[in-house]
């Protein structure tokens, strides 16, 4: 298995700064919110005025909340378990034996997107980058409540 760093599950907010990715998401994402950081994947992590943790779900859309403080998250980040469940690490330890790699400004995308294929294709991942992966899921997902 290949040992992966920090940087190569998570994407630290302040990298990703000044791209708009909330903004194209008018629907799902409501509110003030600060940007965490996101998944290799995309997945936003942000935390809102109470102080919880929620997370936009780029692959099948909608917002949940995944902890109750920053301080709780950060719990998270450095469970394993968590990781594997929550930054999908096995994919993209896969991603990196098989040669694909990205830049700090973009997110593993999938072509077509898995609400498309109905399902997750593995092969057919690419570095894309964010504000483009994030345009692709939300006219996909982001619709009126």
């Amino acid at each position: 298995m290949t040992k992966l760093s920090w940087r190569d599950i998570f994407v630290e907010g302040v990298v990703l700064e000044g791209i708009p990715l909330a903004q194209q998401w008018p629907h799902t994402l409501t509110g003030r919110l600060r940007l965490i950081g996101a998944s290799a994947f995309g997945d936003l992590f942000f935390e809102r005025l109470g102080g919880g943790v929620e997370t936009l779900d780029v692959l099948e859309g909608g917002v949940r909340k995944v902890a109750s403080s920053t301080q709780e998250f950060a719990s998270l980040m450095n469970n394993p378990t968590w990781q594997a469940e929550s930054l999908l690490t096995d994919g993209v330890a896969l991603l990196f034996e098989r040669g694909v790699h990205r830049n700090d400004e973009q997110f593993f995308a999938f072509a077509p997107h898995p609400i498309l294929a109905g399902k997750i294709l593995w092969d057919r991942v690419m570095p894309m980058d964010a504000i483009v992966w994030h345009s692709i899921c939300a006219q996909l997902l982001d619709r009126p409540v």
